[in-house]
């Protein structure tokens, strides 16, 4: 989007640095590779271009999970978040997860039932009274990944927790009743993009320059 600068971290866990790199958050997921969005996120806020008070976080999937958790574990970092089609509740989607997938989370966080405060930690769902800036939560009703009760349950545990939904309110929230994890069909595409450039400009708004690079109130 025109106005912002983007900071992608290679985070441990993540890939393009080999096998040794990319399994380092094994039994750890959701733990160091947050630390480290978070570093780089400090790092970028002090440099002179950037407005750390106007700093969010997005993602998607995975992307997703992450924002969702630098938004309840590192709130002071964060002026917006945007989370899309991303885990909430661990525990939750180990039970409803197809077997290839309760393999993939067993390699990251071992046994559910043996690991059971771990799963909970490494959760948003049990955090949410940390939230302390506005997040835009989107999440495909037919999603065969992570399912919409990922997102259904973290919009009820902020409502629980007294948080108000709304353009105004502390978090948005939208399902996308033709989409799944994501979506190729470009109409969807647009509308998901459409959804977060609104909430940006709402909430972490840019200032505006004229066609000589003038600022324009």
């Amino acid at each position: 989007m025109r106005g912002y600068s983007i900071l992608e971290v290679n985070y441990r866990g993540s890939t393009g640095r080999g096998r040794k790199f990319k399994n380092r958050i094994n039994k750890d997921w959701g733990g160091a590779e947050q630390g480290d969005i978070a570093e780089g996120t400090r790092w970028l806020a002090e440099k002179e271009w950037i407005d750390e008070d106007r700093i969010a976080v997005m993602g998607g999937s995975y992307g997703g999970y992450s924002t969702n958790m630098q938004m309840v574990q590192y709130p002071e970092l964060y002026a917006a978040g945007v989370s899309q089609v991303g885990i909430t509740d661990l525990t939750a989607l180990y039970e409803e997860s197809m077997a290839h997938f309760k393999t993939t989370l067993e390699r990251y966080l071992g046994d559910p039932e043996e690991n059971q405060e771990l799963y909970a930690e490494r959760s948003a769902v049990n955090h949410v009274e940390n939230l302390t800036a506005p997040l835009c939560i989107i999440h495909g009703v037919n999603d065969p990944r992570c399912p919409i009760s990922q997102a259904r349950l973290f919009r009820d545990a902020l409502l629980d927790a007294g948080f108000e939904e709304g353009q105004t309110g502390d978090f948005e929230y939208n399902e996308l009743g033709e989409e799944g994890h994501g979506s190729t069909d470009i109409d969807n595409k647009i509308r998901s993009f459409k959804i977060v450039a609104d909430f940006l400009e709402r909430r972490v708004p840019v200032e505006s320059f004229d066609a000589n690079g003038r600022h324009s109130p």
